[in-house]
This record gives structure tokens, sequence and C-alpha cells, in this order.
């Protein structure tokens, strides 16, 4: 197998698809497992709304991934960084990066449903299923319980195994592609596949699981807010705006996660 240097001044090993196969496993067994209890749910015939049946469902990985993560003890921060005075607002920044760039895929989502018409009714389906519920449910599943377990899994069994065998930017790939796929409706693989590589690229920066963990959080409450309230109503623009607005994201995006970048060379 031959080497290349990982930006570290070390060698790393290229990928193999046996690395990427095995890596893979744990993201294969929660998708079989989130869907198993949910079956379960639904044959329990228990008066539950589709949230609830999610935030139930998610729960239950939670409880199961936790439990293999401590008994294998998986590093959710490595404690050989030293954290300076700049490791906060890089966080920030880099959390920030992450809503900007979720809006923007909103934005072009929203431009090519116009252009069109709806194409995924996948995505229709689960957008249906996770909002118009009990915006409180929707918080819990959605901004905390969803994005604790799919960092767990993703970022820190996936992402984690990736990289102790390949380069940074192989395992961010792989990983996001991955996070993609488990999606399984066009939209949110692609909306998932950009996320991820933005959440393993903080994991890698940082080496803290929990700050991509945040920023996954302060997306989806993003979108939840921007959604079911009234709070985010000046992101609301139509036609022209639209194309605007999302570059304006992606700008921030850049902008954002290029000061995160900095402020980590000095933290």
């Amino acid at each position: 197998m031959t080497g290349c240097k990982d930006g570290t001044g070390t060698t790393a090993a290229r990928l193999t698809w046996r690395d990427i196969w095995q890596s893979a496993v744990p993201a294969l067994y929660y998708t079989v497992l989130l869907n198993i209890v949910h079956a379960l749910l639904v044959l329990s015939g228990r008066p539950l709304s589709k949230i609830e049946r999610q935030a139930l469902s998610v729960s239950a990985c939670l409880f199961v991934f936790g439990w293999y993560a401590f008994r294998m003890r998986l590093a959710f921060s490595d404690k050989r960084r030293k954290r300076g005075l700049f490791y906060y607002p890089a966080l920030f920044c880099y959390a920030a990066a992450v809503v900007t760039c979720a809006t923007a895929n909103n934005y072009l989502y929203a431009i090519l449903v116009t252009r069109l018409g709806e194409f995924s009714p996948g995505y229709q389906a689960v957008t249906e299923m996770l909002y118009r519920q009990d915006l409180f449910t929707e918080i819990a599943a959605m901004c905390v319980l969803g994005p604790l377990i799919e960092e767990l899994v993703f970022r820190g069994l996936v992402y984690q195994r990736l990289r102790q065998k390949g380069t940074p930017f192989a395992a961010a790939v792989w990983s996001a592609l991955l996070f993609g796929l488990m999606h399984f409706n066009l939209v949110q693989c692609a909306y998932a596949f950009v996320l991820g590589l933005l959440l393993a690229h903080i994991v890698n920066r940082t080496g803290n699981l929990l700050a991509a963990a945040a920023a996954h959080m302060a997306a989806n409450l993003a979108s939840v807010l921007w959604t079911e309230t009234d709070l985010l109503d000046f992101l609301n623009v139509s036609g022209s705006g639209q194309y605007a607005a999302a570059l304006v994201c992606l700008v921030l995006t850049g902008i954002f996660l290029s000061y995160g970048n900095r402020m980590k060379i000095f933290s």
C-alpha cells in the first residue's frame, strides 16, 4: 500500500475499499436500528405523532451508540490540543459557517424548485414528517438528539476510523458521502454531503466532536425557527432575491470558515 502526506508531515496510507466498508458499518447499523425502532413504534399502535416517533427512535439509537462509544473509548475531544485565547471564537466562526452554508443550501433548493418544480418526493415526505408539528418536540428531535447521534456515528465512529487509515481529506469526503447517502433522497443527500465536509473539517481542526455537534445543532435550529416561527422572516425572499441571498450566504460561509481557520492557528 502506498502512502501520501496528510498535511502534517507524516505519511498516511491510502484508503482501500475494505477500509471504507469497515468504517461504514456503524452508519449501516445506525440506519437499520433507527428504522427498526421506528417500525416497532408504528406497529405498537401508540398514539404518537410522526415527530414523536422520530424522537423516540433517535433516542434509542443514541443510547445504544453512546454505550458502544463508551465501550470503545471513543475520543470526543483531543486533550493533547491546547485551548488558547482564540479557541472559542474559532468554534463560533465554524458554527456560523455551517449555519450560513445550510441557509445557502435552502435558497439553492428553492431556486431549483422554481426552475424545475418539485423533483424529490422523498424530501417532501421527510419535511412533512418533521415539520408543522409540536415545536418543542421538533427542537428536541431535530436540534438536539438528531445532531448528537449523527455526529457520534458519522464524525465520531465513521470519520475517525477513516482518519486513522487515510488522510483527513479522504476521510472527510468518504464520511460526508456516506452521511449524504444515508438520507435516501436527492436533496438531503447533496445537503448532507456539503455539511458533512464542513463538520469533518471542524473535527479535524479542533479535535473536538462536540464542536461539530454544536454547529450541527445550530444549523438545524436555524432551519426549525425559520420554518416554524416568524423569528427569521427576514430570510424569506423570492425571485432574484434568492440568488442574491444564496450568494451572500456562500460568501459569509467562506469568511467565517477562513476566520475560524486563522484563529485556530493562534489558539
